[in-house]
């Protein structure tokens, strides 16, 4: 590794030692118990919402959200999607004992179509999310309903998804993207150059962003809401601020 710059030194002051494991804390912490917290706290009657209903996961992961629902009760069959990590959901389902009542593939069958569609903690990962969006909406039946809940939005304090780097909040605006990648690569091996190479990517999805692409799909708005940081009042509705203190967004449409 070359030597560090003044700034490269500067962030890695408030980084983890190299040689220790990530903090813990998202995708690390999730399990059956716990993989719907997120969701039931961001997506209003989530529980309704899904319930009796023909579901597909969209951007599944380890497909611990659609195992924690199968698991309930609360839906009628599952599908997961995604393009790296079905091969463990699928490992996942068995040592659960949801085989049965869920799937995972990363290949859909043409014009399969589905009750509700969600999307949880994937949006700021899709590299294309007004595609993806469409796609979603694409495999909802008529009338059926598109849900996207995600954090953090790209300008929050934890939206350049370092957190198992470092605990510093804003990493993104207080250093410049050549900086943060350099330190990046000091942790990780994927060699990523910038936001949108790393593993999983990173689309910049700001507030703004995500409510103009929900406004012009086409489909019903039902509900639009974002979560302050600790919940903090009224920062949601301030322009510019909201973006830096809003740590969560979630939208419900309905297709026509």
């Amino acid at each position: 590794m070359p030597q560090p710059t003044i700034s490269e030194r500067i962030l890695l002051n408030f980084c983890r030692p190299v040689d220790a494991g990530d903090y813990p804390g998202g995708t690390t912490t999730t399990n059956i118990g716990n993989a719907l917290d997120f969701t039931l706290k961001t997506v209003p009657n989530f529980r309704e919402l899904v319930a009796g209903k023909d579901v597909l996961d969209f951007g599944c992961g380890f497909g611990w959200q659609l195992l924690a629902l199968a698991s309930r009760g609360w839906i009628k069959r599952g599908v997961g999607v995604d393009i790296r990590h079905t091969e463990q959901a699928q490992a996942n389902a068995r040592a659960n004992g949801l085989q049965d009542k869920v799937e995972f593939t990363s290949n859909l069958e043409p014009g399969r179509q589905f009750d509700l569609v969600y999307s949880c903690s994937a949006f700021e990962h899709f590299s294309d999310p007004v595609h993806i969006l469409n796609l979603m909406l694409e495999r909802t039946i008529p009338g059926g309903r598109v849900i996207v809940t995600f954090a953090e939005p790209w300008w929050s304090p934890r939206g350049s998804h370092m957190d198992g780097i470092t605990r510093l909040p804003w990493v993104n605006l207080l250093f410049s993207e050549r900086t943060v990648m350099a330190v990046r690569n000091r942790y990780r091996k994927d060699g990523a150059q910038r936001y949108e190479d790393v593993e999983g990517g990173l689309n910049r999805m700001t507030l703004r962003k995500f409510e103009t692409i929900v406004s012009s799909c086409g489909a019903k708005l039902e509900s639009l809401d974002v979560f302050p940081v600790k919940g903090l009042p009224l920062v949601g509705q301030l322009p510019v601020i909201r973006e830096l203190m809003v740590a969560a967004a979630s939208c419900t449409l309905r297709k026509p």
